[in-house]
């Protein structure tokens, strides 16, 4: 049980956390002490039990105490941004945090859309169908929105002091590039980042969730990346 409120059951998060988006939701429950049970499924592998709890049939989707699932990433951080309070909230209640975090979220998330869009065109179309200026369109503005973020002024985190859900979007997206399109993200070429990784690095809901190379055997590249 992480820190914090002890609860008689625990919410279930579906979805592995090589899903940036399940992987971002995960990190932010561990840090605002929100127990709950893991259940890895993919859309690609287990696409009936990922519609049971979304019928879109993506993931993350969060099964609350009552049996009734919520589902996209943005969604169901703001439950539990809901449940932590105004005080512990990652999304800040007052201004002017509150939209600067938001637009640093909102890049990363930017970033996040792009590299996989990149990914899907390698991966989803036979070799003679795959549309290389789109990918490095894709691949162009990911890079651009990583300028961008790694400017930001320094600090123990990237909006001030004390976690926010921009560094865990951001650390979620940048993790994620790195497993699958490391050429993105050469070493050096984006400091500010790669310090706030190395820093998360040792956090344990950072080192806990962090995602692994292998991926599912029936889909070689992908893992219902999902939202």
């Amino acid at each position: 049980m992480y820190a914090g409120v002890e609860r008689e059951k625990r919410v279930i998060l579906v979805g592995r956390y090589r899903s940036p988006f399940t992987r971002r939701v995960a990190i932010s429950m561990q840090l605002l002490g929100i127990a709950y049970e893991h259940r890895p499924h993919t859309a690609w592998s287990n696409l009936v039990e990922v519609r049971a709890v979304n019928p879109v049939g993506r993931v993350p989707a969060l099964i609350l105490d009552s049996g009734e699932a919520l589902f996209d990433s943005s969604a169901i951080l703001d439950y539990i941004d809901h449940l932590a309070g105004p005080e512990r909230a990652l999304i800040p209640p007052r201004e002017p945090e509150r939209h600067q975090v938001l637009r640093v979220t909102a890049c990363a998330l930017g970033v996040l859309e792009k590299v996989v869009a990149a990914l899907y065109e390698q991966t989803m179309h036979p070799p003679e169908k795959i549309h290389q200026p789109w990918i490095e369109h894709n691949e162009d503005q990911a890079r651009s929105g990583l300028q961008w973020l790694t400017s930001l002024p320094p600090s123990a985190a990237l909006t001030g002091a004390a976690f926010t859900q921009a560094d865990v979007t951001t650390i979620a997206m940048y993790d994620f590039t790195r497993l699958v399109n490391p050429r993105l993200i050469p070493d050096g070429v984006y400091p500010r980042l790669d310090a706030l990784a190395a820093y998360c690095g040792d956090v344990a809901a950072f080192r806990d969730t962090r995602p692994v190379a292998s991926v599912d055997q029936a889909s070689p590249s992908l893992e219902k990346i999902s939202s």
